[in-house]
Formats: structure tokens, C-alpha cells, sequence
């Protein structure tokens, strides 16, 4: 130990002699490990650790297929069937989105909630923190108004009130009794801020909420989780569903008809989409760690040449090759974890900014942070690299000659010690161009998808959300409504105001089954409900036919406008004017084409246009409806307070919901594109930086040896042109053979973020030579400058030179 503690005190001296050398390695440590602990603490959190619920491995999410593709949804009836006829789920629930208005104090406030069976909180198996959950005597008739709370809401709108539980809550109207609130880290679905029981024990149907939804076989809006039996295998749970999903469909064919079931685990389930992105970045910023670390092996070569002298001499008056490698690697370790120990503070600041970067999905994972596996696991990685990559300069150091060393002093052989430095150049200069490659590759796929076109025009739209209680009559819905947008377009500075169903890029899709006259075939398509003027307002264009009209809603048939995708799917080479759908809906009832629009993208910028019809409202009812405001001025939002005073003027407990503009929409929509970009990029960056940094070490050391040389040639006529190509082609060869190999390495490794990319190729030729010619335009200034400096050697003073 006192061994230790002398190498360790001997190691701090050097490095505090030495603060230059000392400051580049720990800020070129720091920047490596900062980053890969920053990314870690999302994967810890994300990937790494099971969901907080008991035995979440077991935990699954259950669907229905249609001809073996997984709906994400279920019928109440398949479902109901499927809780009777398993033996494989010890606990088995249903439930589905619901949105409300809650009245907590002076004015309402739009909610997202659940609405579940009473065994969905026993299969999560969290217990709340105050009162309890639901159970099976809420989902009866009289006594379904309970709610259990939600912990972000229990604090926003209730001050964490204790005494809570009994209270009553008015919601969409009605008196509901708070019978609990759950802890912070329960929110297995999206919504999470309140639930509610249906008094029919399975969740009634959005829109027809006062019906019975136990007989529902061919409505699926359900969400169904379950937990496997211990003891039961997810290969045997899977063969049970089979079974049971072919009893179904041959006992119901007129509706299970192609109908399976599925299942995926919880985990995959809520992390499945953002594994790829994440783990993209971890191997970015593990690359970024390897080229901060091959700036350390650099440094300490360089660092174990001026330190031949002392080195020979030590092993001169007897110190064994063993106690000179404790020395140097004892020095490698603490630089490496003074760097890491910088790094893990850069990380501490840079998390919260990492998070507010980060997509939605990422969010809902509340303990992000530096936890103690990360600070382990940064401990590990400052080790590790001060041990390997201070291995090789200290071997190289402790085999020296040390009479050859005393005898020629400090110029004594290095040619070992070059090549190695050129290999560490050389594999920085590759590694940075895998990065760069990737970051050019989001970049321009970024691009391309910013230049999309949506099918409407975005700029000066105001969008929000207006939801009535579900069991308003329908009549009184389109009444209302119509209210609205007629009192909104008589804002000043408002041009145009529409409603619809479903807002493109605001999550959320619905769909119809339907046949067409003299086809047997049934087609689908997505539904929208608007108000005429919503084409207008969107700046939809109208390609043939008619829009709607308010006098539409009395007419005896019923109409539909149709999109672009709609026709080439349904009617290729036909005019669709005038041709009907039958069967359309659970009521079967007949549509007429009057008009066809272009297309949206709804889901995405980067998901193709779906075939859609759009219905008329007072045709067709709808329990909420976004409206689109077209304003006059640049900042949309300006109208938002006259707009919620314009509704409560009509009906004061009706609060407007996610008021957003339609480019804050768009913005949303690409967020997990963006991150991904934005971190590669910096990621790219950082790394390029340090492959220029350890270029211009390489070659400022290969010029304080050549010295001497290079006297020698400008005293027999060489010109400085000349000292300057000499210099520069050195270095320049140690770039060409970098990029030729980062480019053999990036497209090998370029399936790997092939699913990130949106209108280009993985092997996009352009950005391969861009992000080239880059990195060789860095790495020139990198060399220039110290060939700069050799070519302003003087003659006579190099070759005094010692």
C-alpha cells in the first residue's frame, strides 16, 4: 500500500509540473467520458432496467391480429373471450384513452385519462399512496363515479392535498368521488392522469358511451395487458392464444374472420420504437471515447519520449521494468480518472439539457439521472482507459535501452513510438468519419423531411381541442360546434376556422370498414368528421368535385369527400364522383362521393398518405373536435384568450386542450429525428475536433524531432514550399489512409442506421464525399500549422540543435 501511495504522490508531482500536457488529456478525457455517461444514464434508465412494477418481465400487451399483423387493438367481445378461455394469464385487463373536463377550482381543464377494468391496477401491482384503487363494485350501474388520481395531477391541481380521498371532483359535469392517488412512477399507458371504471366493467366505446360494449366484436379500441403465470413460458402462452384466437374465428366468422392474437412484453412494448435511436447514439459516443482515448496514448508517448532520460537513468540505478510499468500506468489511471471525474460533471449539467431535447417517449421515464450504476460504470470506463491506453506508451517506455537513451539523450530512437502515433492518427481520422457520416446522413435526411410537403398549409394555423361530455346527444354537438366557429371567425384577424375529428400530426387515428357496389371485397380507409369550412382553414386543396356545405347536414344522403390516396386505392383510372360505399360503419349505411381533396400526411411526415373520407358533422357526430384557426398575423397564438373566451362564452365549463400552432405540431412530429441528429452531429463534431487536435500532436512532435533534418535541408537550398509539402504530405498521407478506412467501415456499418434515415440511402454517395472532403479540409489546418512552423526554422540555429 505504501508502495501505491508513493507512485500516486510521484504521479501528482509530474502532472502538476507538467499542466499543459495534464489539461489537454483531462479535457480531451472528460469531453469522451461526459458523453458516454450523459447517453448511459438514458440507456441505464431506458433499456437497462425493468419497468417499476413487480415482475414487469412478465407483463405483456395483448392485441388482436388481422392476417397476422398485430391491430394494437381489441374488440370488448374478443376480449371478454379471451379473459374467459386462457389459463396462461394469472391477471388480464382492458383499457382505453379517455379525455374530460375536469373542474378542480375556478375554471376547467381538459384531461387525459384512462377508463379500465378493475383488474387493471392488481396486474400493474402498485399500490397507490393514498386511499385505493378501482374494484369490482365501482364498474356497476350508481356506482361508477369514482376516480382514482394521478400523482402529477393530485400535485398540479390539488396543492398534494392528503385529505383528498372522498372529496368530490366535478368531471364532464358530473360528481366523481376521489377514492385514490397513485404513486409518480406508475404510467403504463399515455394518458396516466386520472382513471376511471365503465359501468359495464370493459370500457364503453368513444363514441356511443351510454350502449352496452360487451356484445362489441367488430369495434376494437381496446388496449389489453396481461401477466403471463409464472411457470408458463410466452412460446406455451402464445399457443394457447392461437388456439383460442381459431376457436374464435370459427365460431364468429361474419367478424374474426383473419382475426389472431398477440402479444409483445411491456418493455418492448413502451421502449420498442426508441431502442434503435439509443443505441445509434451509445455507439457514437462510444467512438467518441475511443478517439479521446487514443488522444491519451498519443500524449503519454509523446509524454514517455521527453521522459527517456529520467526513465533510463531510474533503470540504471536498478528499478526493475516491473516498478517503471506500476509508475506509468499508476500516472494513465489517475489522469484517466481526474478526466473521468471532470466528465461525470459535465454530465451532470448536460442531462437535464439532454432530456429537454429529448422525444416523448423518453420523458415518461422520470428517474433519469446519475444514479450510482452510472457513476460505476463511469468509474469502469476511467479505468479501463487508463489502463489499456496507457499500456502501450508504458511498455514502450520500460523496455527502452537505457545506454542507448544516455548516450544519445532525448533524440534517442523513436521510430517505434512514431509508428504507433501514426496508427493512433490514422484510426482517430477513420473513426471520426464514421461519425461524421452518420451525423451527415441524419442531417440531409432531416432535411429532406423538413421539405416534405403535408398536404396543408401550416404557417398562421392556431390549433386546440373541444370536447363535450360523451353522452351529449348529437344534435347538440354539431349545435355547438357551429357556435364556436362562427363566434371564432368573427375574431379580428382571423381568415379562416374548421374543425375535424382527427387534426393531422396530433396522434390519435380512426378507422372504417366499407364495400364498394358489385365488389364483394372489403376495403378500409381512415375517417375524419369536419366541418365544411376546415379545407379552407388547412389550406387543403380541392382537386375535383365539391366541399361541403352547411345545407349538406339535411340532405338524405349521406355524403363524403374523399383524398387522392382514397381514389388510386378504391377507384384507380375511374372518376370517383358520384360512386357510393356501402356497408360503411357498424350501422351499414350508404356514403355518396361528392369531392376529392389532397392528401395528408396524418400519422407523419415520414408515413405515406392513408386513403381517408371525411364526413360532415351534424351527418355524423364526433365527442371532440380540433379547430384550426387561420390567422391574419405571424403569431397565431395571439388569439388563443380570445378564442377560450369566445367558447366560454357559449358553455363556461368547456376549456380549451392543447392549444398549439400547426409548426409547433410539425416540430413535434420529427422530435425523435431531430434529437437523433442533433446529438450525432455534436457527437461528429466532438470527435472530429479530436482527431485535429491529435493530427496536429503527431505532427508538432514529428517536427521538433526533424528539427534538426530540416536545418540541414533549408542550409543546402531547400526552399520553405518545399519544408512546408514535405510536412504537409506526411500528414496528409496519415488522413488519405484514415478516410479510406472510415469510409470502408461506414459502409459496413451503414444498415445500422439505415432505419433513421428518410429519403436517402445509408451509402448516399454526396454525403460520403461531403463529410470527406471536411474532415481532410480539418485535418490540412491541422497540419499546416505546424508545417508553417517548420518552414520558419533557422538553418543555423537547427543545426545547434541538440
Amino acid at each position: 500500500m505504501s508502495g501505491l501511495l508513493q507512485d500516486i504522490r510521484y504521479a501528482l508531482r509530474q502532472l502538476v509540473k507538467n499542466p499543459g500536457f495534464t489539461a489537454v488529456a483531462i479535457i480531451a478525457l472528460a469531453l469522451g467520458i461526459g458523453s458516454t455517461t450523459s447517453i448511459f444514464s438514458v440507456v441505464d434508465q431506458v433499456l437497462l432496467h425493468p419497468l417499476p412494477y413487480p415482475d414487469s418481465d412478465r407483463i405483456v400487451a395483448v392485441s388482436q391480429t388481422f392476417q397476422g399483423v398485430q391491430t394494437g387493438d381489441a374488440s370488448p367481445a374478443n376480449y371478454l373471450d379471451w379473459a374467459a378461455q386462457n389459463h396462461v394469464f394469472s391477471e388480464i385487463a382492458a383499457s382505453r384513452g379517455w379525455q374530460g373536463s375536469m373542474t378542480a377550482g375556478d375554471r376547467p381543464e381538459r384531461v387525459k385519462g384512462t377508463m379500465a377494468t378493475p383488474s387493471f391496477f392488481p396486474l400493474f401491482g402498485v399500490n397507490p399512496i393514498l386511499g385505493r384503487t378501482l374494484g369490482a363494485g365501482d364498474a356497476v350501474p350508481g356506482s361508477d363515479h369514482v376516480v382514482v388520481l394521478g400523482y402529477g395531477l393530485w400535485q398540479r391541481d390539488f396543492a398534494s392535498d392528503h385529505a383528498i380521498v372522498g372529496r368530490d371532483i366535478q368531471l364532464n359535469g358530473e360528481k366523481y368521488a376521489v377514492v385514490g392517488v397513485m404513486p409518480p412512477n406508475f404510467s403504463p399507458d399515455e394518458y396516466g392522469e386520472l382513471w376511471v371504471p365503465s359501468p359495464w366493467v370493459v370500457p364503453t366505446h368513444p363514441l356511443v358511451p351510454d350502449q352496452d360494449p360487451r356484445q362489441f366484436r367488430d369495434r376494437s379500441y381496446l388496449d389489453v395487458w396481461a401477466r403471463v403465470k409464472r411457470g408458463v413460458t410466452f412460446q406455451q402462452a402464445r399457443a394457447e392464444l392461437d388456439t383460442i384466437g381459431s376457436r374464435l374465428e370459427k365460431q364468429y366468422p361474419s367478424s374474426d374472420q383473419g382475426v389472431g392474437i398477440a402479444f409483445i412484453p411491456l418493455h418492448e412494448y413502451v421502449v420498442g420504437d426508441i431502442r434503435p435511436m439509443l443505441l445509434v447514439l451509445l455507439a457514437a459516443v462510444v467512438v467518441v471515447l475511443l478517439i479521446a482515448c487514443a488522444n491519451l496514448a498519443n500524449l503519454l508517448l509523446a509524454r514517455a519520449t521527453v521522459r527517456s532520460r529520467e526513465i533510463s537513468i531510474r533503470t540504471t540505478m536498478g528499478a526493475s521494468r516491473q516498478r517503471l510499468l506500476r509508475q506509468l500506468l499508476t500516472e494513465s489511471v489517475l489522469l484517466a480518472l481526474m478526466g473521468g471525474l471532470l466528465g461525470i460533471g459535465l454530465a451532470v449539467v448536460a442531462v437535464p439539457s439532454l432530456l429537454a431535447l429529448s422525444p416523448p417517449d423518453i420523458h415518461q421515464f422520470k428517474e433519469i439521472g446519475i444514479n450510482r450504476e452510472v457513476l460505476a460504470f463511469s468509474f469502469l470506463v476511467s479505468v479501463i482507459c487508463g489502463i489499456i491506453f496507457g499500456l502501450i506508451p508504458a511498455l514502450q517506455a520500460s523496455r527502452s535501452n537505457p545506454n542507448q537513451f544516455l548516450k544519445q539523450g532525448e533524440r534517442g530512437s523513436t521510430a517505434g513510438r512514431s509508428r504507433t502515433r501514426s496508427a493512433l492518427v490514422i484510426a482517430e481520422v477513420g473513426l471520426s468519419l464514421v461519425l461524421l457520416v452518420g451525423a451527415g446522413l441524419l442531417v440531409k435526411s432531416f432535411s429532406r423531411l423538413m421539405n416534405v410537403n403535408p398536404g396543408f398549409d401550416p404557417d398562421h394555423l392556431l390549433t386546440f381541442n373541444l370536447g363535450l361530455p360523451p353522452t351529449t346527444e348529437p344534435d347538440r354537438q354539431t349545435a355547438f360546434y357551429k357556435q364556436v366557429e362562427q363566434g371564432l371567425q368573427a375574431l379580428p384577424g382571423v381568415q379562416a376556422v374548421g374543425a375535424v375529428s382527427r387534426l393531422p400530426l396530433a396522434g390519435g387515428n380512426s378507422g372504417r370498414s366499407f364495400n364498394t357496389p358489385g365488389d364483394s371485397n372489403s376495403y378500409s380507409a381512415d375517417i375524419r368528421i369536419s366541418t365544411p369550412d376546415y379545407f379552407r382553414a388547412m389550406g387543403i386543396p380541392l382537386l375535383r368535385g365539391r366541399i361541403f356545405a352547411d345545407s349538406d347536414r339535411y340532405s338524405k344522403v349521406n355524403l363524403a369527400i374523399v383524398n387522392d390516396a382514397f381514389v388510386h386505392s378504391i377507384f384507380p383510372g375511374q372518376d370517383p364522383i358520384g360512386k357510393q360505399l356501402t356497408n360503411y360503419g357498424p350501422n351499414a349505411i350508404t356514403l355518396e362521393i361528392i369531392g376529392v381533396v389532397g392528401n395528408v400526411r396524418h400519422v407523419g411526415l415520414d408515413a405515406a398518405p392513408h386513403a381517408e373520407i371525411y364526413q360532415l358533422i351534424g351527418q355524423a357526430s364526433w365527442p371532440s373536435m380540433f379547430f384550426a384557426i387561420r390567422s391574419a398575423t405571424s403569431d397565431p397564438t395571439a388569439l388563443t384568450s380570445a378564442a377560450q373566451k369566445v367558447v366560454w362564452g357559449i358553455n363556461k365549463d368547456v376549456p380549451l386542450a392543447n392549444t398549439r400552432t400547426m409548426q409547433d405540431l410539425i416540430a413535434n412530429s420529427v422530435q425523435r429525428r431531430k434529437f437523433s441528429m442533433l446529438l450525432l452531429t455534436i457527437f461528429a463534431a466532438t470527435a472530429m475536433l479530436l482527431a485535429a487536435i491529435g493530427l496536429y500532436g503527431v505532427m508538432s512532435y514529428s517536427v521538433a524531432q526533424r528539427t534538426k533534418e530540416i536545418g540541414v535541408r533549408m542550409a543546402l537550398g531547400a526552399r520553405r514550399p518545399d519544408v512546408l509539402a514535405l510536412v504537409v504530405r506526411r500528414g496528409m498521407t496519415l488522413v488519405g489512409i484514415g478516410i479510406a478506412a472510415g469510409i470502408v467501415l461506414s459502409l459496413a456499418l451503414a444498415r445500422l442506421i439505415a432505419g433513421l434515415l428518410f429519403g436517402i440511402t445509408a451509402t448516399d454517395p454526396l454525403t460520403f464525399i461531403g463529410v470527406a472532403t471536411l474532415l481532410g479540409l480539418v485535418a490540412f489546418i491541422a497540419n499546416y500549422l505546424p508545417a508553417r512552423r517548420a518552414a520558419s526554422v533557422d538553418p543555423m540555429v537547427a543545426l545547434r540543435y541538440e
